[in-house]
């Protein structure tokens, strides 16, 4: 296995800049996932890491070496598509072996009459069977050998295509949202066994989602990309609690992150007009943006920091979200409580929250986060 690196990337269809100056390194064995809304560029540059698609500039490394310019097939990498793209006239077993024998074997070795009994073409057909044998134990999918794609469920023809890839022994695996295609409950078994596949083969993984589930569970790191940038890449409790900038906050976590206004005056830090600490250090006054995760709202009765009305409610069993439509203002607020909280939630029933400022993330008013002023908050008010 090995680290990829990837150097100012950018590339441009006509006028269209879909990457901008895109710099990433993955090590060796690492679980990367690129998460982003669609057309942010990450498939694209999955595809340009891959030697699909050739960047316009910047450079990539595999182990150290450069591969800028390199065709695909050289770059020793195994992508699974969305798709899965496995060749409907061939059986599971033939599917996976399909690198193995472009690679190991020549031309004429891979004839279907004459092949077989041209010189080497055995002992090379015996190790492909061997590799196809051990992937799909790995994968428990040994009695699927014989079946056509067409004869598979979504989840099984990802196996396949996972074991087309396992084969290879490749550098690094490149997955191009592999589970998009699956149910909701497929998907949850199939990351777990991805994630087991990884930490078994101890290899270089480069994933692609859109799903912060998929990333937020699978990653060592997560890299948020918007716009063909990668706005952060940290490891995903990094990326939840210390985000840097209002669109990573936003985009990771569910439900969304709450986003209320406050002012910062002289050594003030208030909210809809209520003071909610002071400040020791001088800070530029003005409008901030206080970031509260739905998990940091407090039901309370006694002197809350702001009221509202209950206007949607979303019962899970395990926990209960709540959309609260803040007095006087045209917000709203979700609130994530326990079902013991239930019977003080009801559609339009009145509601106090409370918070603890150290639960807040301080943006600015173009949305970069201000460390500085979140950590000199002091005497902060926490409503239990």
């Amino acid at each position: 296995m090995a680290g990829l690196s990837i150097s100012s990337v950018t590339k441009r269809f006509g006028e269209t800049e879909v990457l901008k100056g895109v710099t990433l390194d993955v090590a060796d064995a690492e679980f990367v996932s690129l998460v982003g809304p669609s057309g942010c560029g990450k498939s694209t540059l999955l595809r340009i890491i891959a030697g699909l698609e050739d960047p316009t500039s910047g450079d990539i490394a595999i182990d150290g070496k450069a591969v800028t310019g390199t065709r695909a097939a050289d770059r020793n990498l195994s992508m699974v598509f969305q798709s899965y793209a496995l060749y409907p006239h061939l059986t599971v077993a033939e599917n996976i072996a399909v690198p193995l024998r472009m690679r190991s074997l020549s031309a004429v070795q891979r004839l279907p009459l004459i092949g077989p009994f041209l010189p080497g073409a055995k002992e090379q057909r015996s190790e492909i069977a061997t590799a196809v044998q051990s992937a799909t134990e790995m994968l428990e999918i040994g009695p699927l050998l014989d079946r056509k794609p067409g004869q598979l469920s979504g989840g099984q023809r990802q196996r396949v295509a996972l074991g087309r890839a396992l084969v290879r022994d490749p550098a690094a695996f490149l997955l191009d949202e592999p589970l998009s295609n699956l149910d909701a409950k497929l998907r949850v078994q199939t990351r777990a066994e991805i994630a087991q596949l990884h930490r078994r083969l101890k290899a270089t993984f480069i994933y692609v989602t859109h799903d912060q589930v998929e990333a937020m569970t699978m990653s060592d790191r997560i890299a948020v990309m918007m716009g063909g940038e990668i706005l952060q890449c940290d490891a995903p409790s990094v990326i939840y609690e210390d985000p840097s900038n209002i669109r990573v906050a936003e985009f990771i976590g569910s439900p969304k992150i709450n986003i209320l206004p406050v002012e910062l005056a002289n050594t003030e830090m208030t909210l809809f007009g209520r003071v909610l600490g002071y400040i020791t250090e001088a800070a530029q006054a003005g409008i901030y943006q206080l970031g509260l995760r739905p998990e940091a709202l407090k039901l309370t009765q006694a002197a809350p920091v702001v009221t509202g009305t209950v206007a949607h409610m979303e019962n899970l069993g395990s926990e209960v979200y709540a959309q609260i439509a803040l007095a006087n203002q045209t917000s709203r607020v979700t609130l994530r409580a326990a079902p013991a909280e239930r019977r003080n939630l009801r559609l339009g029933a009145e509601v106090g929250l409370g918070f603890s400022l150290k639960d807040g993330l301080i943006f600015d008013a173009d949305g970069k986060r201000q460390r500085r002023v979140e950590v000199a908050v002091t005497h902060e008010r926490e409503v239990a």
